[in-house]
């Protein structure tokens, strides 16, 4: 993971937390939430695709990132948008479709809102407000939401969240192994075991600090960004125990969650069987199962195409553990 890639991507991520985290918004200043508001109240997906163009113009800081980012081609901005170098949005509604939506063609931007597969079911409300726009505007209200959340709320924290960056960096460094793709992703984004993707040449791992425990997955060209929530750990053994105990607490006081968790004891399953199971929306379900992997006690199966979900017997037992160090009875009483 080199620098510019983590810097582009603590800068990237948290402008699609404010545009997406209610609590975040209220952060924002009412000139933020008014220009986020120009591009879209809920396209959070939207910004993940600028992760993309990090890769191409990579930055030593926000302020040169956005600077860079100012440079890019209107057009080419938009294709990055709406995806024109992710081969599974080409797959899902085709590269033709793509290109005139690039060029604001109304019918092309229809297919794509209407589309299930495309933008991940999100297209409607990350996109609506952008398609219908030219490339030069696209771009007039893109990076006027970049450079105030850059000035507002990057700038301040940009030297204590690099900081912490780094260290996770340089603490997963010892875990890549490139030969064994699978067990890598598996060691450094935890509960996640990846499905090697047949156009994909190359995984980025990135991690991020703005929306955990959500794992963030972004294609572009034949690259798999997987932007994982770093650690945070304390370096106190008995704070650490601390927190361990109260994210279980926490994970395990909705009554919904023990019922996936007692359901996964059954065997491997789906986020649409869990639908069924629980008789929960499909988005509820997703928070519940992000809640249910940081805690170390299910386990993300496949890719951006397909995920299944089982119970981590490894993460149980390690519950049962903590638990156990916590309130058991110590040898010499």
């Amino acid at each position: 993971m080199s620098r510019a890639k983590v810097v582009s991507s603590l800068f990237v991520s948290p402008a699609l937390k404010a545009s997406t985290d209610s609590r975040t918004r209220g952060d924002c200043s009412p000139r933020l939430r008014e220009l986020i508001a120009r591009v879209g109240r809920e396209s959070g997906e939207l910004w993940l695709h600028l992760l993309g163009l990090a890769l191409e113009i990579p930055a030593e800081d926000g302020a040169t990132f956005g600077a860079r980012l100012s440079e890019v081609d209107a057009l080419e901005l938009r294709r990055h948008l709406i995806g024109v170098y992710c081969p599974a949005w080409v797959s899902a509604v085709g590269a033709e479709t793509l290109e005139r939506a690039v060029s604001a063609d109304s019918k092309a931007s229809a297919i794509l809102l209407a589309d299930p597969c495309y933008y991940g079911g999100h297209a409607p409300s990350a996109l609506a407000v952008l398609l219908p726009l030219s490339a030069a505007e696209t771009k007039q209200r893109v990076l006027a939401v970049v450079d105030c959340f850059a000035e507002e709320m990057f700038a301040p924290r940009e030297g204590m969240l690099l900081r912490r960056l780094r260290a996770e960096s340089i603490a997963q460094h010892p875990r890549i192994d490139t030969a064994r793709l699978e067990e890598t992703v598996a060691a450094v984004a935890n509960g996640y075991a990846y499905t090697a993707e047949a156009d994909v040449a190359r995984v980025i791992l990135l991690p991020h600090l703005a929306a955990p425990p959500w794992i963030l997955l972004c294609q572009h060209r034949d690259n798999r960004l997987i932007c994982y929530p770093a650690e945070q750990t304390s370096e106190d053994s008995e704070q650490e125990l601390r927190q361990r105990i109260v994210r279980l607490g926490r994970t395990l006081s909705d009554e919904k969650r023990i019922e996936i968790v007692r359901r996964l004891a059954h065997g491997e399953t789906t986020l649409s069987e869990l639908v069924a199971h629980t008789g929960l929306a499909k988005s509820t379900v997703h928070h519940h199962v992000a809640q249910l992997r940081a805690a170390g006690l299910l386990v993300v199966h496949g890719n951006a195409r397909n995920f299944s979900y089982s119970l981590s017997r490894e993460g149980l037992n390690l519950s049962l553990t903590t638990l156990s160090e916590a309130f058991g009875q110590k040898d010499n009483e």
